[in-house]
């Protein structure tokens, strides 16, 4: 068969109208994301994420994570700096509970987007037994019925570090925490 330059083959697109414009303001069609994503949807069905952009960032997150942690390691090992960047990294990731101890700089290498997954605020909902299921504490959190100190949080994809971990609670007026408190027999009438 006969073979075409390429300049013939490419077919030019005439300009979008305006409405056209803006129905596809969003899509990138030169960056057109995979269709057999199988990781991450098994990823976003586990920890009911609802925005597929916030896995994105995860991915791209750890992956700085660990370019830093190379950086780092490319330095002298004796080097004041690098010993003080390296403790600053190590601190963060730790407070963030993304690591489970800041030992070393290879606890960098092994951060999955998944230890971002884990650290959302509904997952901790079902970690610390507020809930039962990812569904049930991303819509308890949407509703209002949680607080993290004295802020009422209606971001199930809240990350939260080790020191809000302890001022998860119930909202105040908050009918879950009163049907808790009746089903424990602690409740005040008055």
């Amino acid at each position: 068969f006969l073979e075409l330059p390429l300049a013939t083959t490419a077919m030019t697109m005439r300009k979008l109208k305006h409405h056209e414009q803006k129905l596809l303001k969003k899509v990138n069609f030169k960056d057109w994301k995979s269709t057999d994503n199988v990781r991450d949807a098994t990823i976003m069905r586990r920890y009911y994420i609802q925005d597929d952009d916030d896995l994105e960032k995860y991915n791209r997150m750890s992956a700085r994570i660990a370019a830093l942690a190379n950086k780092l390691r490319e330095m002298p090992a004796n080097d004041v700096d690098r010993i003080k960047m390296t403790e600053c990294l190590l601190d963060k990731l730790y407070d963030m509970g993304l690591i489970p101890q800041s030992k070393s700089l290879e606890e960098c290498h092994k951060i999955p987007p998944t230890a971002f997954c884990r650290r959302r605020l509904a997952v901790m909902l079902v970690n610390l037994k507020f809930c039962q299921f990812m569904k049930q504490a991303v819509e308890t959190v949407e509703h209002g019925h949680i607080r993290i100190g004295p802020d009422v949080i209606t971001n199930p994809a809240l990350h939260i570090t080790r020191q809000q971990e302890d001022l998860i609670e119930w909202a105040e007026g908050s009918k879950i925490k009163a049907e808790v408190k009746r089903f424990n027999n602690e409740l005040d009438d008055f």
